[in-house]
């Protein structure tokens, strides 16, 4: 986390506002490799997922454009 801290800061003072961050978890266990919002550190630079499937690309395009309501379409797209 110290070293994602400094690229941010890094990256910043190189004109890019908000960078991002995707960690990918193809086997989810109860931990995670970076805090995500869940800790409330870093809650909007860090997405963290567990397991795949081709859902996961949509996901993460969704993140990336810094859409605050994207979760919730997500789950409101679901065909119950």
């Amino acid at each position: 986390m110290t070293q994602w801290e400094k690229f941010k800061k890094t990256q910043r003072g190189q004109g890019i506002a908000d960078p991002k961050r995707v960690c990918l978890d193809i086997h989810p266990s109860g931990a995670s490799q970076a805090a995500g919002p869940a800790t409330g550190r870093d809650g909007n630079s860090i997405l963290n997922i567990g397991g795949f499937s081709d859902a996961v690309f949509n996901v993460v395009s969704s993140f990336l454009e810094n859409d605050a309501s994207r979760f919730v379409r997500e789950v409101e797209s679901v065909e119950l």
